[in-house]
């Protein structure tokens, strides 16, 4: 009995092992739409430069530049609410969060979360505050 259990346990661990990461979903909030650059300054800037700084660590972190795939789009949610939408659905879908992330400060979000060897980086501001409407959201992702 239990080598039975030992062998089902070993085989759903490598099954997880082997699980394809292009499996592994990132959830996108209800009721988003494109963002469209041009129609807030600081907020274009702000956008751009996690851009690059977020691949920058991902890379150094041994992202494969192959595996990128970004995403910017515009919600009406608050930051509050997409703190919470974001790690109740990724830490549901096995996703654990990064303590060296500094979360919501009021007028940004930066949370980053790993899904074996999946990273994920999530950054959102509060468009009012530079000068747009709503909540842009960034969203960067890759394989290791």
């Amino acid at each position: 009995m239990i080598r039975r259990f030992a062998l089902l346990m070993f085989t759903a661990l490598l099954l997880a092992a082997c699980s394809n990461p292009a499996d592994i979903k990132t959830p996108v909030p209800p009721g988003t739409t494109e963002y469209r650059t041009g129609s807030a300054a600081q907020a274009d800037a702000i956008i751009a430069d996690w851009q690059q700084v977020a691949w920058a660590e991902m890379a150094a972190d041994g992202v494969k530049p192959e595996t990128k795939e970004e995403s910017v789009f515009v919600t009406a949610q608050s930051l509050t609410e997409l703190e919470a939408y974001y790690d109740a659905s990724l830490r549901e879908g096995g996703w654990v969060a990064l303590n060296r992330m500094p979360g919501n400060t009021g007028d940004v979000l930066l949370s980053g979360y790993d899904h074996g060897t999946v990273a994920l980086v999530i950054g959102a501001l509060d468009a009012a505050k530079f000068g747009g409407t709503g909540t842009i959201v960034y969203t960067l992702r890759g394989h290791k």
